[in-house]
């Protein structure tokens, strides 16, 4: 599906410059979720809270 395709373009952006992505809730859990992509791509992935 679409989490699969961006992972190859999040990558390269990746490599090149630092970025920020926004994306929905529903895309990020799961095998085929973004955070577990890019887990098995190496990245690291590190919570971000908005609280102080």
């Amino acid at each position: 599906g679409r989490n699969k395709n961006w992972i190859p373009i999040m990558s390269d952006l990746m490599k090149t410059k630092k970025v920020f992505f926004a994306v929905g809730a529903a895309h990020l859990a799961g095998q085929t979720g973004v955070i577990n992509l890019l887990k098995k791509e190496g990245y690291k992935l590190t919570p971000v809270s908005n609280t102080k």
